[in-house]
């Protein structure tokens, strides 16, 4: 629902020209959750930048309508069962006998042959929901479907890679990506961390377990501070008025700090709360030390900010309108795809 179209959408951003095959009645996240303006916001949020073709490929004259559109095409991207595609003959197989300069991309849950998964399945199943949470009690799945997406983006790159080599060899090739590999490619640290030492990977909450991050409670809300080097602790203790705790030998060292960080919050509490987060914020940074406010999503989109850098936008969406995230990156010389809303279905008739 997410991982494939996010590769689409990665790669229309860049200026692809990328034509989405939905069934008839439409993508089943047209129809999921809130609306943005005439469609849901889940379609909304990762179908920008895309043409439409309407196909159901369960039938064989518009499965062969399909195959024909795929063969025609650079790059055929698709998060469907393998089966499913074998028998409508859009497997990456069958369609680059055909057309071997063709790169096809296959996103699965599991990989070819696995179950069904999706981006919550992935997290249970790759350590990533264990290691997230409160120290005691359960772990938690993250708020955001962060594997989803990410698997999108390493499919693009893959694509791109693909690209390069075919330009090079004038050979296509068929590529896989699998939400619960991708999950896994996220926490390379903490898997070399706990072969290393089990311990520096344990669920520790808000905190870090490789250096000291307390959450202090402002005045307004809280404030996430990091402390990597003993420069940064007396640094963190000046600002707060009490210069002393710096040389304090219990947190002399980043072993000491991030072991005591609970202790340290408690230290901070009733001093935290005399002022409000940007006034800590500008104290801190001023002093050099790294931090920054936690917000909620209803500060993250009312940050003019974050607007006027064209991270976020808005897009036409029927009457309405969709919030829409840019990619993360800039050019100073390749262009971008100006955004266009995602595709809307033609009315019946």
């Amino acid at each position: 629902m997410v991982a494939g179209p996010s590769c689409g959408q990665t790669l229309a951003d860049l200026g692809a020209q990328v034509t989405k095959v939905e069934p008839p009645q439409g993508d089943v996240t047209r129809r999921m959750g809130p609306l943005a303006g005439d469609v849901a916001a889940l379609y909304a949020s990762t179908n920008r930048n895309k043409d439409l073709v309407l196909l159901d490929i369960a039938d064989p004259t518009q499965a062969a309508q399909a195959r024909a559109l795929a063969l025609q095409a650079d790059v055929v991207i698709s998060n469907l069962g393998p089966a499913v595609l074998a028998r409508a003959g859009l497997d990456g197989a069958s369609l680059r006998r055909e057309n071997p300069r063709l790169i096809a991309v296959l996103v699965t849950g599991f990989g070819t042959g696995g179950p069904a998964g999706t981006d919550g399945l992935a997290q249970a199943a790759m350590g990533l929901i264990a290691a997230t949470g409160p120290v005691q009690g359960p772990g938690f799945r993250t708020g955001a479907s962060v594997v989803d997406v990410t698997t999108g983006v390493w499919a693009a790159l893959g694509v791109l890679a693909a690209l390069e080599n075919r330009r090079q060899t004038g050979v296509g090739d068929f590529i896989q990506v699998s939400l619960a590999d991708t999950c896994l490619y996220m926490q390379y640290p903490q898997v070399c961390l706990y072969d290393a030492d089990p311990a520096f990977a344990r669920r520790n909450g808000n905190h870090s377990t490789v250096s000291c991050t307390p959450m202090l409670g402002a005045a307004d809300g809280r404030l996430l501070v990091t402390v990597i080097t003993l420069r940064h602790w007396k640094a963190l203790c000046e600002t707060v008025g009490h210069p002393g705790w710096g040389d304090d030998p219990r947190f002399a060292h980043n072993e000491q700090r991030c072991a005591a960080q609970d202790e340290i919050e408690r230290l901070f509490a009733p001093l935290a709360l005399k002022r409000t987060r940007a006034e800590w914020t500008a104290l801190l940074r001023a002093a050099g030390v790294p931090c920054g406010p936690e917000r909620d999503y209803a500060e993250v989109v009312g940050d003019a900010e974050l607007f006027e850098r064209g991270r976020l936008f808005h897009l036409p969406q029927g009457e309405g309108r969709s919030l829409q995230v840019r990619m993360p990156i800039e050019f100073e010389t390749t262009q971008r795809a100006e955004p266009r809303p995602p595709p809307v279905l033609p009315v019946q008739g």
